[in-house]
């Protein structure tokens, strides 16, 4: 990954290669902002800057450093993520961490520890990792990527210098799509508007073909449920919950799709839709549903993702949302 792959966040960049030009390289970094907008990305691009035998503004992409990181079998690179069935990162991930940090690189110019997502860190280990962050070790660099400096502790927050990653408008990232990626037009529009400012994650779903599979099987569920009743309800949140790995990223497919269909209600302009290529379906189903059905489904998708989130039993939370849509019940995981 390079700094070019990054697409549109320049501010962010810029900074980066800022510290790398000048030689002040911070020991760490707070990567800040809403999934998808690239933070992650750019971490591994920075990580692999650092470690390049030939930076000039950007990683040269074939060194032996660079094909290490990018292969993630580089010994002075590491990512910090939760272990295997876990949601949360725990004090004694971040004690290994302090253990390597204290011998320095192995064979790179700088030892990087990536914490993704770090707002995973439970407190006990955030305490610890400020003990890193207060006495770093000579040619170390952490990168903590979240989505708002609000989930650290103040303390951690303070000790690193802060990278924002922005939501993009939705024409830059179609015309980066089209431009740097070579993406279809049309292909490049519906990818724009449902990724919804998030440009990394346009950039990713260009290089998936899967990605418009997913999204229509979706709303092919969520169109049959509306249709069908009760039975079909429940196959689409069978289908919405299989996946744990997409869980979220579906429901965020999900209210997208309402959303449309009330914006179409309230507005009939095809050039606020973000399923753009689904204008047809818009329009007949939104004749089926009036404005507070659309609102009840919108707001039991969102109680759904907060309960989720929470750690309720996705299938349940999912089930309750479904029932809500014409109840106007309280969802689950909420008192």
């Amino acid at each position: 990954m390079r700094f070019a792959d990054v697409l549109d966040q320049h501010h962010a960049i810029g900074l980066l290669r800022s510290a790398l030009r000048s030689g002040r390289v911070h020991h760490a970094y707070l990567f800040a902002g809403p999934a998808g907008t690239g933070r992650s990305e750019a971490a591994a691009a920075f990580a692999q800057a650092l470690q390049c035998e030939r930076y000039q503004e950007d990683s040269c992409g074939v060194c032996e450093p660079c094909r290490k990181v990018t292969s993630d079998v580089h010994p002075d690179v590491r990512w910090v993520r939760p272990l295997e069935g876990k949601t949360t990162i725990g004090i004694d991930q971040v004690r290994e961490v302090r253990r390597e940090a204290a011998y320095g690189p192995h064979e790179g110019r700088w030892k990087v520890f990536v914490f993704c997502p770090a707002d995973a860190m439970l407190a006990e280990a955030q305490n610890s990792l400020l003990k890193l962050l207060e006495e770093p070790p000579d040619r170390v660099v952490l990168v903590l990527v979240v989505e708002s400096a609000q989930a650290l502790l103040p303390t951690v927050v303070s000790r690193c210098q802060l990278v924002r990653f922005n939501l993009v408008p939705i024409s830059q990232i179609e015309h980066a799509l089209r431009v740097q990626f070579g993406v279809d037009p049309a292909r490049a529009r519906v990818l724009a508007a449902l990724s919804a400012g998030r440009a990394a994650r346009a950039a990713a779903w260009s290089r998936d073909p899967e990605a418009l599979r997913d999204r229509d099987a979706v709303i092919d569920s969520l169109v049959r449920a509306e249709r069908e009743g009760l039975l079909a309800a429940l196959q689409a949140c069978e289908f919405l919950a299989q996946d744990r790995s997409r869980l979220l990223e579906r429901l965020e497919v999900a209210a997208l799709w309402y959303r449309d269909l009330l914006v179409w209600k309230e507005t009939g302009d095809p050039s606020l839709l973000v399923n753009v290529d689904r204008q047809g379906q818009v329009e007949e189903l939104s004749e089926t549903l009036d404005r507070r059905a659309l609102r009840r489904r919108l707001d039991a998708l969102e109680e759904a993702r907060w309960a989720i989130r929470r750690n309720v039993n996705p299938r349940l939370a999912l089930e309750a949302a479904f029932l809500r849509f014409d109840a106007g019940e309280p969802a689950v995981g909420r008192t």
